[in-house]
């Protein structure tokens, strides 16, 4: 699957957080921009950001790049944070940072939207994280198979 030409474009972000320890729920709304760029995506998030005692602007740039037989999300220092595989239309991920574990799922909605959920675990955090995309503007009208079945797995650990 062709993630650029399926990415591209502007989209809105509702992101909710919650910490599993202490019970503390937090927000992020905003946008993401995915600009292609040769054989990768820009991956560029800004909006507001409640958590906590912090509220306030917030950003984060990623690319998702390709990689041969794949595709690879990355950290905006090049690092890889895990592979990308959307041709079921979903795909399980898990991306190691120290002793923590982020086991994600990736679950396309459609043409125009993306759902991903994160449960990190491990010593240091006990978080799970929704986020909600949703495409701006023009809506594809495409037709892509999209399947409902079981996602895939895909894994990746820090360097």
């Amino acid at each position: 699957m062709n993630l650029i030409a399926l990415l591209s474009g502007r989209w809105s972000i509702d992101r909710r957080l919650v910490d599993l320890r202490d019970g503390r729920v937090g927000a992020f709304t905003g946008t993401a921009s995915f600009e292609p760029g040769g054989d990768r995506l820009r991956w560029a998030e800004a909006g507001r950001m409640r958590f906590g005692g912090h509220e306030g602007p917030a950003s984060r740039e990623l690319s998702i790049v390709g990689r041969g037989d794949g595709w690879t999300v990355a950290f905006e220092d090049g690092r890889p944070f895990h592979p990308l595989d959307l041709a079921t239309g979903a795909c399980t991920v898990e991306h190691r940072c120290g002793n923590d574990v982020y086991a994600g799922e990736y679950r396309l909605l459609g043409l125009d939207a993306l759902d991903v959920h994160w449960r990190v675990t491990g010593p240091r955090k006990q978080h799970e994280i929704h986020t909600s995309y949703r495409r701006l503007g023009e809506r594809r009208t495409l037709a892509v198979s999209v399947s409902t079945d079981a996602p895939r797995s895909t894994r990746s650990r820090s360097t």
